[in-house]
């Protein structure tokens, strides 16, 4: 069977800056699942960014530092908020390690 590239998003970060995160990322493994690997990095990131603008309705690229997303609003103090920093700085920098480790096991 295929792997697809949802796999690099099985193992979750150890933290998150908002409540929101955590939605976003599950988010994201289920519609990389339909996405087959090894993919080069450039196409990885042009999904990444296509599908947090589909999901979130912001460009990863916006100048605000975090975002509200109504759907993740599930209670607590930053719910719904999405932390940029945190997607910028961590999240997609752990997601292009585990694809380059993913892509040389192919």
């Amino acid at each position: 069977m295929e792997k697809s590239l949802s796999i690099i998003f099985k193992s979750k970060p150890e933290s998150w800056e908002f409540r929101g995160d955590p939605y976003l990322w599950c988010e994201l493994e289920q519609v990389f699942a339909d996405i087959p690997a090894p993919c080069s990095k450039a196409c990885f990131i042009d999904y990444f960014e296509k599908y947090f603008k589909k999901l979130t309705n912001y460009p990863f690229h916006t100048e605000d530092e975090s975002i509200f997303v109504e759907k993740y609003a599930r209670g607590g103090m930053s719910s719904g908020q999405i932390s940029m920093e945190f997607w910028r700085g961590k999240a997609l920098l752990l997601l292009l390690n585990r694809l380059e480790k993913l892509n040389l096991e192919k």
